[in-house]
């Protein structure tokens, strides 16, 4: 019985962990200005939308990027950015650091290229504009799950209601704890000799 409530209050422990681990993550999602991308603890993630990295990131794979120094970035390193390029112009895009380079202020540039593309990006990108240096591919399929994830409907049904379900039958299980831990013989102290 005493196994049974440690185990609950782990597992009640955890929950509150994770509930609060949820909560900075959609905070951090809805302070993200317009037209960026929202970083938790340094960390996003994005989704490869064309074919100009393959073989290696495939159209529809899930990437995480770290926000590095840009200092450490070298040429071969994968990052993402905020395209200057007149035709993709703020958005997001994920190539190859083909070449480094310096203005004359002594400001470095990344030139970029897709693997699967011929020649460079037409524009440089400047060290401002890096979200950040692709650290795992998480590859197609988490691509299909998160372009199903992002119907509305799908998310209320399956994520929204459980997680209301799961948070109120676990709050009634806490007070059920806490009101017991209260009742509980064994935990209690007497100041009376033992016979």
């Amino acid at each position: 019985m005493k196994a049974l409530k440690i185990v609950s209050r782990i597992g009640a422990g955890l929950m509150v962990v994770v509930f609060i681990l949820g909560l900075l993550i959609f905070g951090t999602v809805l302070k993200a200005k317009e037209g960026e991308v929202p970083s938790v603890l340094g960390f996003s993630v994005l989704r490869i939308r064309t074919g100009s990295m393959e073989p290696e990131y495939k159209t529809g794979s899930v990437i995480i990027t770290k926000n590095v120094d840009y200092n450490t970035l070298k040429v071969g390193d994968v990052i993402s950015f905020y395209s200057t390029s007149k035709d993709i112009s703020k958005l997001v895009n994920t190539h190859r650091i083909n070449d480094i380079t310096y203005l004359s202020t002594g400001e470095k540039q990344f030139i970029t290229k897709g693997d699967a593309n011929n020649t460079v990006d037409s524009e440089p990108v400047f060290y401002k504009k890096v979200i950040g240096k692709v650290v795992l591919n998480l590859g197609v399929i988490s691509g299909s799950v998160i372009g199903v994830l992002q119907n509305p409907t799908v998310i209320l049904i399956f994520i929204v209601l459980p997680l209301l379900i799961i948070t109120f039958l676990e709050a009634q299980n806490l007070v059920k704890l806490f009101m017991s831990k209260d009742d509980d013989p064994e935990e209690e102290k007497t100041d009376e000799p033992s016979e």
